[in-house]
């Protein structure tokens, strides 16, 4: 299917590693994007409060 948008068959060296580079950087860009999106996620959630008791302290 890509292969009737992109003929590759005269590619060089140099264009292979152009498309190997922008491969790279779409797959980080979507990677990033993912993980930010996580962890606007995370803050959005109502935060976990532990039913802790009050401190102790020794008297003076």
């Amino acid at each position: 299917m890509l292969a009737r948008f992109i003929d590759v068959s005269e590619w060089g060296p140099e264009e292979w590693l152009a498309a190997s580079i922008l491969a790279f950087i779409v797959v980080t860009v979507i990677i990033v994007a993912y993980r930010i999106v996580t962890l606007f996620q995370m803050t959005r959630r109502k935060k976990y409060q532990p039913n802790l008791r009050p401190l102790r302290r020794g008297r003076r």
